[in-house]
């Protein structure tokens, strides 16, 4: 017992070391509570070869933008934390790498509470990747309807006694081509223990070829005509003094 969590300390130092986050001097509650987070999921991202959180963009009392690997780029890891005065409130994630999501996501879900193993966690955020996989296939197969649906569960930002984790995808977003999936986690409130996982009662949208205006963006980017069956009165119009 002795020897494995020996093992688990050097593996932790090893991750501390390889993150670059310049840490404050004196940290707050929710500045120390994301800085143990972190080191939580840079150990599991570790073991699994996924790298590491090792870039701080911004850091104040209240809120923090990280990310991972060193470089800036449009497929980068992006992580937006807000923390409350007794520790962590949410966490935004977004990636545009199926691959990366499911492992990034899973991390960061395992280390929400003690309750949720990593398997459970991999289940899950692979069957929101598969959807930024099935797009891409789509998109060397089947173009037309590819980067074309979208969807977004509703987030339900009160903290609990347990952690929720809430998802969506965005395709082509920016319109550089790449598409992005999301998850934003509420963490269980402070004290409130190790509490299993919440998720929303939704699955990810199927593409709908036929479903002109589903997802996020329309197939004729909105250059459609909409013909209303009762006329709008002129500004002018006695008509007018009734609207």
């Amino acid at each position: 017992m002795k020897r494995v969590a020996a093992l688990l300390l050097c593996a932790l130092l090893m991750t501390s070391a390889l993150a670059d986050i310049e840490w404050p001097t004196a940290l707050n509650s929710g500045q120390a509570a994301l800085r143990n987070y972190v080191d939580t999921v840079n150990l599991t991202l570790t073991q699994m070869d996924a790298g590491v959180i090792d870039m701080q963009y911004e850091l104040y009392p209240a809120f923090a933008s990280l990310g991972m690997d060193g470089e800036e780029t449009a497929e980068s890891c992006e992580m937006y934390f807000q923390l409350g005065e007794g520790g962590l409130y949410s966490l935004t994630l977004r990636l545009c790498d199926p691959d990366r999501f499911e492992q990034v996501a899973a991390a960061c879900l395992s280390a929400a509470s003690t309750a949720i193993s990593l398997e459970s966690a991999r289940k899950l955020t692979a069957t929101y990747a598969q959807v930024l996989r099935d797009d891409l296939a789509a998109l060397r197969s089947n173009p037309e309807i590819a980067m074309t649906h979208s969807f977004e569960e509703a987030v339900e930002a009160q903290q609990g006694d347990q952690p929720r984790a809430y998802f969506a995808y965005y395709p082509n977003q920016f319109g550089n081509g790449h598409a992005y999936l999301q998850m934003t986690l509420i963490f269980a409130r402070p004290g409130s223990g190790s509490g299993a996982l919440s998720t929303a009662d939704a699955t990810p949208a199927p593409y709908l070829e036929d479903a002109e205006y589903e997802g996020y963006f329309s197939k004729d980017n909105y250059n459609h005509l909409e013909i209303f069956a009762t006329p709008t009165p002129e500004p002018d119009s006695a008509a007018m003094e009734n609207w």
